[in-house]
């Protein structure tokens, strides 16, 4: 009799021993969560920061002030895309039709 209430507390105690580890563990985890949220904010608050300062640096008079000689060409913005013309993109115009004219010539035809 005093064997099995010996067993029965060691199995208990063994078993309430493993829920507190598992409970720890729990706590382990959301505590490493919140830090990785924690630092996820302050980087996402750094780039706004950093994006900011670089809206407030770069504006079209100074940017036309650093191309000098090109500032009487318009400046393509994103916000209004018809306003930047292939003119200002310095896009090159697309061939639809390749040239075929050489390679008859070439090939005796």
């Amino acid at each position: 009799m005093f064997a099995k209430l010996a067993t029965v507390i060691i199995v208990l105690g063994a078993m309430f021993g493993a829920l507190l580890v598992n409970r720890q563990e729990r706590i382990d985890t959301a505590a490493e969560i919140s830090r990785i949220h924690f630092k996820l904010e302050k980087q996402e608050r750094e780039r706004t920061r950093r994006e900011a300062k670089v809206a407030t640096s770069v504006m079209p008079d100074r940017i036309r002030t650093l191309l000098g000689d090109d500032a009487s060409k318009p400046i393509p913005f994103r916000s209004d895309p018809s306003s930047a013309t292939e003119e200002a993109l310095r896009v090159p115009q697309l061939v639809t039709e390749p040239d075929t004219t050489d390679t008859e010539q070439e090939l005796g035809g």
